[in-house]
């Protein structure tokens, strides 16, 4: 997976507010703060495949075309 395909997901506030949350998780579970940018990094990794598909799944399609297991019913 192109780590770079989802850094447009920055863009969208929910996002942000995921990523806000997700810092905030992380450090307090290692007791310092991860910083933006790694939690960004890691929450993208994570979840950003799945976030994508879930909120905006005519991007998720154009990312990542049906396979052929997905196409059966």
């Amino acid at each position: 997976m192109d780590i770079f395909v989802f850094l447009r997901l920055l863009d969208d506030e929910r996002v942000a507010q995921e990523i806000e949350r997700y810092k905030w998780i992380e450090s307090e579970r290692i007791g310092k703060d991860i910083g933006k940018e790694r939690a960004a990094m890691e929450w993208i990794r994570a979840f950003g495949r799945i976030w994508l598909k879930i909120h905006k799944p005519k991007e998720y399609q154009l990312l990542f075309p049906l396979t052929k297991a997905e196409l059966v019913i």
